[in-house]
């Protein structure tokens, strides 16, 4: 598998933020498509590169369990990315990414 160039993983990473901020995958599902599309690394591989064992990336992956913040910004890190706050109605999130907050700017 060809490495990515920056410029393509940038435009990988923001195609699939766009998707988990809409609703359309999860947590999971993005993190998945990250490691491999990424970094083309097994499960084991990259919870040894994380410091978390094969079985807590596997249920992060599977979106089941109840992972810890320090946990999700430990497997997140790696992409530039870490654990926040964010509308839990699709409707705010959608007028948020859009810049349609009123007031805030």
């Amino acid at each position: 598998m060809k490495k990515p160039s920056p410029t393509e993983r940038e435009a990988l990473l923001i195609a699939l933020l766009t998707q988990l901020f809409s609703g359309e995958i999860t947590e999971g599902k993005l993190l998945r498509t990250l490691r491999k599309e990424l970094l083309n690394m097994s499960q084991t591989e990259y919870a040894a590169l994380v410091g978390v064992s094969r079985r807590t990336l596997s249920d992060v992956e599977r979106d089941t369990g109840s992972p810890t913040l320090a946990v999700l910004n430990a497997i997140f890190k790696p992409f530039g990315l870490r654990a926040g706050l964010l509308p839990r109605s699709p409707t705010l999130m959608k007028k948020m990414l859009a810049g349609e907050m009123p007031g805030v700017g």
